[in-house]
């Protein structure tokens, strides 16, 4: 007696499907792609995948549902975004995609067991088969998807032998010298002929700078501000590998060279010599390269601005800890340390930061003598523009004549035939040079003193109260308002407690001097006064030197002998 089925079907086992195709239909994406920008711009190869796949799909009755690629991408990976775009659709449209149409297999993928891994998902859990339509094979049988497999075994065999050619050629150029790779930033590759050249561009000029700043012992975080100020947006982690690239200095240091080190033929931004200055900075800082990962010391304002008198290196801070026995109470001591091994030249913070105090009342402005200086300040700002306006006058006099001339040649070249040809570009191009050249004079004549008489007073201001403006304010305005007084940074003599600077600001240098001044200079009041005088003098309002030796163009006695004139031009 036959068991009654019917009876049992609540235990039957189907195979897993993931997908329930709506139709007998078959439908296609397309995907087609080359390798590299330059076959994207010259070949054609782009058109002639997509006719050959279209003939194809019209001969097996296959509907094209999209098309994607259609440009340059590597198939090395299967992360580009046009074939990620294209997994997107497909699992999207799951119940009715079937088929992927390429021209050939490695169009589709060369990453071998990635692609076997790919094409087994598209085809169980998706019911999508991979077709390339110049190697059509029936992966319906473990035949037909073993000989597929192998397709995309001889695709990344192949690329593998490609990279292997690639890397032995860029190894080559390496040992010779030649950087073929992306060059780092503030570098730009360009052709000259035949020959590529690896150039510093205007980032790299910029660059440069924080190169200088570094070596000068200037911190990361202020690097990044001017670099910021300048344009030139950058991280911190980005800056320090800058500075760690012997490749700036002219020097190529590349894995593929096995540890050795070559010189480049690349143009250097800087010289070998800053690079190890930087580095000697960079190793007594003990890989704290300035960029704040917390917040600054308040202790240490004049860390690395201060430089050793013995050693010329610039002073770091640390801090001693003790425990006191009586209330077990811990105490902090800060010094400054000089970072040469074997200086020995530590100071208490405390002691150090008075000093500094007593040293910038030399170049504080005294009360009594803000009223003169701002009398003889008004007069020369009075005087400069008084003559500055009679500059502006006379130029804008000749600009206008350049005009009237330009006009007048315009007229005898083209209305009444008196100029040849030659004489006349000749001319044409010597008055818009002066004509230029006189617009950029203009420019430089500024006749409004208002705003520049503000800035002063608030300078003479600041001036005042500069030793106690420093003493009560944050570290980070210490530190711009010590760099922006004594651009060089100072010298410390720790025998002496006195400070030493090879560079003071122009505008508080004068100030030590008429501090000097004592009570006992029997011509105080005129000393001061000529201290004043010979400092506004020097302040730098230098009108524009006139180097231009306008010729005007003038038509008269054309007609009786035309090229008189021209000749002398």
């Amino acid at each position: 007696m036959k068991p009654n089925f019917d009876m049992f079907h609540q235990w039957s086992k189907k195979p897993r499907v993931t997908y329930v195709k709506t139709s007998n239909e078959k439908i296609a994406v397309v995907y087609t792609r080359v390798s590299s920008k330059e076959q994207y711009d010259t070949n054609l190869s782009l058109d002639w995948q997509k006719k050959a796949i279209d003939e194809f799909a019209l001969r097996s009755d296959i509907r094209t549902a999209a098309y994607f690629g259609g440009t340059y991408e590597s198939a090395k990976t299967d992360g580009r975004k046009e074939f990620q775009r294209m997994l997107d659709y497909i699992k999207k449209n799951k119940d009715t995609v079937t088929h992927v149409l390429v021209y050939l297999l490695d169009r589709f993928s060369r990453s071998g067991d990635g692609a076997m891994r790919l094409s087994k998902e598209l085809r169980e859990k998706y019911g999508v088969t991979i077709v390339a339509v110049t190697q059509p094979i029936d992966t319906s049988n473990p035949g037909g998807v073993f000989q597929q497999n192998l397709q995309f075994l001889f695709s990344q065999y192949d690329n593998e032998l490609r990279r292997q050619r690639a890397m032995a050629g860029i190894k080559e150029h390496l040992e010779q010298g030649i950087w073929c790779k992306k060059p780092p930033m503030g570098y730009t590759a360009i052709k000259e002929g035949k020959e590529r050249k690896i150039i510093v561009d205007e980032t790299g000029k910029k660059l440069r700078k924080a190169f200088r700043w570094k070596a000068e012992g200037i911190k990361n975080d202020e690097i990044l501000q001017r670099l910021k100020a300048m344009g030139v947006q950058i991280y911190k982690q980005k800056l320090s590998m800058i500075f760690s690239n012997p490749f700036y200095c002219g020097i190529i240091a590349d894995k593929m060279l096995n540890g050795n080190l070559v010189e480049g033929s690349h143009e250097k931004m800087i010289p070998p010599e800053v690079f190890l200055q930087i580095h000697k900075v960079r190793a007594a800082a003990k890989g704290k390269y300035g960029v704040t990962h917390k917040k600054e010391n308040e202790q240490y304002p004049l860390k690395l601005f201060m430089k050793c008198d013995k050693c010329g290196i610039g002073y770091t801070g640390y801090v001693v800890k003790k425990k006191n026995k009586t209330n077990n109470k811990v105490h902090e001591f800060h010094y400054y340390k000089c970072r040469s091994q074997g200086c020995n030249c530590n100071q208490r913070t405390s002691e150090v930061n008075q000093e500094f105090v007593y040293f910038l009342k030399d170049y504080t402005l005294q009360p009594q003598l803000v009223a003169p200086l701002l009398y003889h300040m008004d007069a020369a700002f009075d005087k400069h523009y008084e003559v500055a306006l009679e500059q502006q006058k006379m130029y804008k006099a000749k600009l206008a004549d350049i005009e009237k001339s330009s006009e007048e040649l315009e007229d005898d070249f083209y209305l009444y035939k008196k100029v040849p040809e030659d004489v006349y570009i000749r001319l044409r191009t010597k008055l818009a040079k002066e004509k230029a050249d006189i617009a950029e004079v203009l420019s430089t004549l500024d006749v409004e003193n208002s705003n520049l008489k503000t800035y002063f007073r608030e300078g003479i201001t600041i001036s005042t109260q500069l030793a106690t403006s420093w003493y009560s304010s944050p570290i980070p305005v210490k530190e711009k308002l010590q760099k922006f007084i004594f651009p060089e940074g100072v010298t410390y003599n720790r025998e002496k407690g006195t400070f030493l600077t090879s560079k003071v600001n122009t505008l508080f240098e004068p100030i030590a001097r008429l501090n000097s001044i004592t009570d006992d200079d029997k011509n105080k009041q005129g000393s001061i006064s000529a201290a004043l005088s010979n400092w506004v003098g020097r302040t730098g309002f230098e009108l524009p030197y006139n180097k231009l030796n306008v010729n005007i163009y003038k038509s008269k006695n054309i007609k009786t002998h035309r090229l008189t004139h021209w000749e002398y031009m």
